[in-house]
C-alpha cells in the first residue's frame, strides 16, 4: 500500500469524523435531535449500565458505515454497535474499518469531556490509519504507519527533553488506566493489580508514582501519544477502542504490547518478555516515547521495553474472549 493510498484513506477518515462531529456535540449537550431523553435513549448492554450505549452511538456508526460503503464497496466493517449486536465477526486480511462511534459512552452520558470517535483502516489484520476526534476538546488526532502522528497538525509528542523525560522505573511513571465496565470477580482482579502497582517496593510493589482513569481507551492513549502519561494498561477492551489510538501512539514514537498480565503465572524469566500487540485480544500496554539516554542510542526502546517487562510482571491476567475468528 502506498504512502499516497494511506494519506487517501486518512483524509476520509478524517473528513467523517468531522462529519459527524456536530451530532455528536447535539447528543453531548442533549440539544437538536437529541433533545429528549426518548431521542437520546440510553440503555445497558445486556442489562449493564456502566457499559451503556445510547441513539447516538447507533447513529454515528450508521452514518460512518453508510459513507465508508459508498467509498469503498469491497472493504470489511467492524463497529462496536453492529458487533455487540452480531457476536464475534470473521477477521481477514482485506482492509477493513474498525470504528467506535462514541468511546466512553458512560462519559458522554454524564457530560464528561473525555469522549470522541474512533476511526482506524486495518490491513492485513494489523491497524494502518488512526484517526480520535474528541468533538468537545476541539482535538483531532491523526496517525499513519511511517507518517507520524500529530494533535491538531501538531506532531506528536507535543514536548522535547529535558520536559520530556527519561524514566527507567514505574516509580517515575504516570499510569492511565480503567476500572472496566465489569462489576464482578474481574473487578477484584483489576483492583488487586492496580493496588500492586500502586504499593512501594519494599511493600512488594511497583512504587508506581500516580496513577489516572480518563474513563476512554482512546483518551488514555491519547495522553500517552501527547507524552502526557508514561505508560497504558488495560484488559478486556475491545479493537474499537485501540486500534486507532495504537497508530497514533506508534507513530509518536511510543511503543504497544499485548497487556495479558503474568502475575501468579510459573513461567521462566527467559519467557517474560512483553510480545507484540494483537488487537483483537483485548489487552494492551503501551509506552509513551522515551528519548535515548546520554551516549546510548537505542535506549529509549529498551526502556520502553522494561517499563512493559516492569509492568506485566505486577499484573494479572484475565481471559477474554478475542473480539473476531481469524
Amino acid at each position: 500500500m502506498s504512502a499516497e493510498e494511506l494519506k487517501g484513506f486518512l483524509d476520509t477518515a478524517v473528513a467523517l469524523a468531522k462529519e459527524v462531529g456536530p451530532a455528536f456535540k447535539d447528543g453531548f449537550w442533549r440539544k437538536g435531535q437529541f433533545a429528549s431523553a426518548d431521542d437520546f435513549a440510553a440503555e445497558g448492554k445486556q442489562g449493564n449500565i456502566a457499559d451503556c450505549v445510547t441513539a447516538v452511538d447507533c447513529h454515528i456508526e450508521k452514518v460512518l458505515f453508510s459513507r465508508l460503503r459508498e467509498i469503498y464497496p469491497h472493504h470489511k466493517f467492524v463497529g462496536e454497535e453492529t458487533t455487540a449486536e452480531c457476536g464475534q465477526v470473521s477477521i481477514t486480511n482485506d482492509p477493513t474499518w474498525i470504528v467506535d462511534p462514541v468511546d466512553g459512552t458512560n462519559n458522554f452520558v454524564h457530560h464528561f469531556h473525555f469522549t470522541g470517535v474512533s476511526i482506524s483502516l486495518a490491513i492485513n489484520k494489523e491497524p494502518v490509519v488512526g484517526v480520535i476526534y474528541l468533538p468537545i476538546l476541539d482535538e483531532l488526532y491523526t496517525g499513519v504507519r511511517g507518517q507520524g502522528s500529530f494533535l491538531n497538525g501538531q506532531r506528536l509528542p507535543l514536548f522535547n527533553p529535558p520536559t520530556l523525560t527519561t524514566p527507567t522505573s514505574l516509580s517515575q511513571c504516570m499510569l492511565v488506566s480503567e476500572h472496566g465496565s465489569s462489576h464482578d470477580e474481574t473487578l477484584q482482579s483489576r483492583m488487586r493489580s492496580l493496588t500492586r502497582l500502586l504499593l512501594a517496593k519494599e511493600h512488594g510493589g511497583a512504587g508506581l508514582e500516580s496513577l489516572r482513569f480518563a474513563g476512554a481507551a482512546t483518551s488514555d492513549m491519547s495522553l500517552v501519544a501527547k507524552g502526557i502519561a508514561e505508560i497504558h494498561w488495560e484488559i478486556g477492551l475491545h479493537a474499537w477502542d485501540i486500534a486507532a489510538a495504537s497508530v497514533i501512539v506508534t507513530e509518536s514514537g511510543g511503543a504497544v504490547f499485548d497487556g495479558a498480565g503474568w502475575w501468579g503465572l510459573d513461567m521462566a524469566e527467559g519467557e517474560r518478555e512483553p510480545r507484540p500487540l494483537n488487537i483483537w485480544n483485548r489487552s494492551i500496554v503501551s509506552v509513551r516515547y522515551i528519548p535515548d539516554l546520554p551516549g546510548q542510542p537505542g535506549s529509549g526502546r529498551e526502556l520502553q521495553r522494561q517499563l512493559a517487562k516492569e509492568l506485566l510482571t505486577h499484573v494479572e491476567d484475565i481471559p477474554c474472549t478475542p473480539d473476531g475468528l481469524h
